[in-house]
């Protein structure tokens, strides 16, 4: 109705007039007033928050350079021999074990910032310390509370902590410290810690602070270093402040209504958060007054045309009265009018209202799937998530809500016995008899996030709690008898509202991926599952696609079948998590997806359409059958294909590069060498490889480059040479193209980071790769 008056309204030109006088002048001053306090607050702020900025860079600076000293102590103690004969001994109570790395450890703590460095060693529990000396088991150690980061040592290369000493000195009981752990690494394996306790008081004494502001430190959990002592703020206020200026280096706060300043930074050695606050008091009073009396004297020239409008137009809309006697015909009709044209109009927006409501409430249900497989995907912010929520769930309340995946099983499988209509027709009706078969006892939405699976959210009609494990239970078996479909359900834990669905959806998912152990048509719930995997599958990943390949390019069948055997019982044995045991066959079958490729051969007919799903909905039995069936039909292709005349001479042209990387060989002398044609052999190589034999040669050259730099202390340009480059500056430029990396800082990478770091993938060219 509103709409149809103004619309009446601004057809009147002296309507028009007021209208656009009033909205003119009423912009102009609020521009004008906005323009002014802008100006104004950015001038302020640039004057006062340059210098807070430098300060808190240099308090950075002061913790930054403690920390990193101390961290380099603790890198010469890791290294220390003396050190590494303590940590690699199998007893630790020899006199000539201990008394060595003790008098290293007493020495390096003379410092007066250093309260004491310890030795932790993981192999028995024994600790020494420069402190109290030697103790054979952590708690016997009179301080030992770091006995609790065990597992974080492990996990991070550095590791900083704040806390009290709770030694049996009581001179210092109750002494604050800062203890940064650095693990000792052996043959590959972290055996050992070492700890340097600083003394806190001393590390922070050395900032420099500001009577008229407050600086904070924050760890990476979010937990206050300091100040330790007479706070300002509550917790609560600094954990609000900190939410609300988030990364940002600057923001405007306010905390018990007083306007602050805020300025941050973070070190790029310790990962801490340094917050200063600066109270703006009476500074921007002034020109928060002009620019509110600006403001209000637009709101009042707004308010004075708009009563001049309805004052001016004031009788035209008495014609309404006679719409509201149409719609109440027992009233008597008031005064009269020369409006009736709006009667027409009215019945018109009534008949579009019932439309579009009806409309609206046939796409309810697509409406509200989208909105579940946005929010599982995190495709939707929180502010969207609230708002479509209340459009589209008006009788549902706030929480809790249920979330639960149900996968078919065998999805391959069972996709490639139905076209892609009779499918789709499957899946319909799939979802029908799960919205049917809930809707007795739960509101329901069913969302399709992927092929294999259907997500549903679900919350309880009644109060008491319902049975969602019995009611899946049901389902499977009922989809079973009617659609002849086998499926498995993950159910995450309950969800307080909406914005946790999405973690709900994760661990329902991950229950669910336990159907690689415990097999087909159960239901896995969550919150009672014993979630006990191996963490650290890398290396046995890394060997079982390696020997898996390499028996593969020998046509060695037997020997790939025994590798995939033995992996498959030692996943079992150990129980890995199902998503890296899926990663890893995952890789092994993309890799022998991409050999066969690049070697022109035909696919087994288990990865003809293969796509991640094909290995997720399987358990292990079939996943290792399926594995055994292709390798053996991989290596069959493959040793067909090693009696080609082509493959033969491209190992030839291979081996010939590996035995002269040092020489200035090119396409020209590699052709030589197999009495062909440069335009032949380029042919050849291409079709067998993938690659040019100039982009294999340089890859061949780069990874010898590689090797060099890592195992040996040959110069730069001594390499160069060694691998076919003449001109130091032209194998540097090489090195960075194909490494993006300058050989001198791989070499420093190398010999620092080596440990911490992730392995390089091999590099991989096809069937010419047999010949290593």
């Amino acid at each position: 109705m509103l709409r149809y008056k103004f619309k009446y309204l601004i057809k009147n030109k002296q309507t028009r007039l007021i209208l656009m006088l009033t909205l003119g002048i009423s912009i102009l001053i609020t521009l004008i007033g906005l323009y002014s306090y802008r100006e104004y607050r950015n001038a302020l702020d640039t004057e006062l928050n340059t210098p807070n900025v430098e300060l808190l860079q240099i308090n950075q600076d002061v913790t930054n350079r403690a920390m990193r000293e101390s961290d380099n102590k603790a890198v010469d103690l890791s290294f220390q021999p003396a050190v590494i004969k303590y940590i690699a001994a199998e007893t630790s109570n020899n006199e000539a074990t201990i008394n060595e790395p003790l008098s290293f450890l007493r020495s390096a703590a003379t410092e007066p910032d250093i309260h004491s460095i310890s030795i932790i060693k993981f192999k028995d529990h024994s600790v020494l310390s420069s402190e109290y000396g030697y103790k054979a088991a952590w708690e016997d150690a009179p301080d030992f509370e770091w006995n609790t980061w065990i597992d974080e040592i492990k996990e991070k290369p550095l590791l900083i902590k704040r806390r009290l000493y709770k030694g049996d000195n009581p001179k210092l009981r109750g002494t604050e410290l800062v203890s940064l752990a650095r693990p000792i690494v052996q043959n590959g394996e972290i055996s050992g810690a070492v700890m340097i306790n600083l003394d806190y008081d001393w590390l922070f004494s050395q900032m420099y602070t500001h009577l008229s502001n407050y600086q904070f430190v924050y760890n990476l959990d979010g937990e206050l270093i300091y100040p330790k002592l007479n706070l300002p703020f509550t917790v609560a206020e600094m954990n609000e402040m900190l939410t609300f200026i988030d990364v940002s280096p600057f923001a405007h706060v306010s905390i018990k209504g007083q306007d602050y300043m805020a300025n941050q930074t973070f070190s790029n050695v310790t990962g801490w958060r340094l917050v200063s606050l600066v109270p703006m008091e009476q500074l921007l009073k002034n020109v928060k007054i002009a620019r509110n009396m600006m403001l209000l004297l637009s709101f009042i020239s707004i308010c004075v045309g708009c009563s001049g409008i309805y004052y001016y137009n004031f009788a035209a809309f008495r014609p309404l009265k006679r719409i509201n006697k149409l719609l109440s015909p027992d009233q008597k009709a008031g005064g009269h009018g020369d409006l009736h044209d709006l009667e027409p109009v009215i019945g018109k927006l009534v008949g579009d209202f019932q439309s579009k409501s009806l409309v609206a409430e046939w796409s309810l249900p697509e409406l509200r799937s989208k909105f579940v497989q946005d929010l599982i995907t995190r495709s939707i912010g929180t502010q969207e998530t609230h708002t479509k929520w209340e459009h589209y769930f008006q009788g549902w309340k706030e929480g809790p809500f249920e979330i639960i995946v149900i996968s078919i099983d065998r999805h391959w499988q069972w996709a490639s016995a139905y076209m892609d209509e009779d499918q789709m027709l499957l899946k319909y009706a799939m979802n029908n008899v799960i919205t049917e078969y809930l809707e007795h006892s739960w509101r329901t939405v069913t969302a399709s996030t992927q092929k294999d699976s259907v997500v549903v959210l679900l919350q309880s009609k009644i109060s008491e709690e319902e049975e969602l494990r019995e009611d899946a239970g049901k389902l499977i078996e009922m989809l079973q008898e009617l659609l002849k479909l086998s499926v498995s359900i993950g159910i995450g834990s309950s969800a307080p509202g909406i914005l946790n669905v999405t973690r709900s959806y994760t661990e329902a998912s991950l229950a669910l991926s336990y159907r690689l152990y415990e097999g087909y048509g159960q239901v896995r719930d969550y919150s009672i599952m014993n979630h006990i995997h191996e963490e650290n599958a890398q290396a046995a990943d890394d060997t079982l696609k390696i020997e898996v390949l390499q028996a593969l390019k020998s046509s060695d069948s037997d020997t790939s079948v025994q590798w995939i055997r033995r992996w498959a019982a030692e996943i079992r044995k150990k129980a890995i998590q199902p998503q890296k045991v899926f990663r890893m066959v995952d890789d092994l079958l993309q890799e022998i997806i991409t050999l066969a490729i690049m070697g022109g051969h035909a696919l087994p007919p288990e990865l003809a359409d293969y796509t991640w799903h094909q290995v997720t909905t399987m358990d292990l039995s079939e996943i290792e059958e399926m594995l055994c069936h292709v390798v053996t039909h991989m290596s069959k292709e493959l040793g067909q294909h090693r009696q080609s005349k082509e493959y033969q001479l491209v190992q030839a042209m291979i081996q010939y590069m590996q035995n002269n990387l040092q020489l200035n060989i090119g396409l020209q002398e590699i052709a030589s060498h197999v009495n062909m044609g440069v335009s032949s052999v380029s042919t050849i190589f291409k079709e067998e490889t993938g690659t040019t034999v100039y982009d294999y040669l340089t890859n061949l050259r780069v990874d010898k480059a590689c090797e060099l730099l890592k195992d040996s202390s040959l110069k730069i340009a001594d390499i160069a040479l060694l691998v076919g480059y003449q001109n130091e500056n032209s194998f540097i430029r090489v090195f960075r193209k194909n490494k993006s990396i300058t050989p001198g800082k791989f070499r420093e990478n190398s010999k620092y980071s080596n440990e911490y770091a992730d392995q390089p993938k091999p590099r991989h060219s096809g069937v010419s790769e047999d010949s290593e």
